[in-house]
């Protein structure tokens, strides 16, 4: 009788150790899937600031500094402000679906929730913003043969060049940003699994 109260017993204390732990695991891995949500959201507004930043100094730039008169250019503008303002509205879209992840309390449903988001990224990131620079791009060409009737051609030929040079630099910060944070996805999708199992 008093062994098998012993075994009870110790059994007990193994499953509250058990617990502890379990317990003590589930916290941090919550407090890990907070501390790479939060990074996330701080890398989605800072381009919603940088983006609208750009929006702002050229739709300035445009109005008061050098307002075009032929119709191929207001085109070309109307096509940089157009692309940026679905990109800020895109990155707005992200935020909203980011944050509906966390209202779930089913941990398979948000796991799910997280997964179909990062596909969604993905997306923005391997189809839509390369056809939002394209066409940026496109605009800022369609401005410069108005631009080339007052600016001398080595300096449009410097302009032009500039953008090129400015473009290669923003796409390899914009992917290093968009790697970091494709990768912190994937982690809290690893981190929501290990939370089910």
């Amino acid at each position: 009788m008093s062994s098998s109260f012993k075994d009870l017993q110790n059994k007990w204390e193994d499953d509250k150790k058990n617990i502890d732990t379990s317990s003590t695991n589930f916290i941090d891995l919550q407090q890990k899937i907070k501390q790479k949500e939060k990074e996330n959201y701080f890398f989605y507004y800072g381009t919603i600031s940088i983006l609208l930043f750009t929006l702002i100094s050229i739709s300035l730039f445009f109005y008061y500094v050098a307002p075009v008169k032929e119709f191929l250019s207001k085109m070309g503008v109307l096509l940089m402000i157009s692309g940026l303002l679905f990109r800020i509205f895109i990155e707005i879209i992200s935020i909203l679906k980011a944050k509906k992840i966390k209202v779930s309390e089913d941990s398979l449903k948000t796991t799910q929730n997280v997964i179909h988001f990062h596909r969604f990224r993905k997306k923005i990131h391997k189809i839509i913003a390369p056809i939002i620079i394209t066409f940026y791009t496109i605009g800022f060409y369609m401005i410069t043969p108005e631009f080339s009737v007052y600016i001398s051609f080595n300096y449009l030929l410097l302009i032009d060049i500039s953008y090129l040079v400015i473009a290669i630099i923003l796409y390899v910060l914009i992917k290093k940003g968009v790697k970091k944070e494709m990768q912190k996805i994937a982690d809290i999708i690893n981190l929501k699994k290990q939370i089910i199992e």
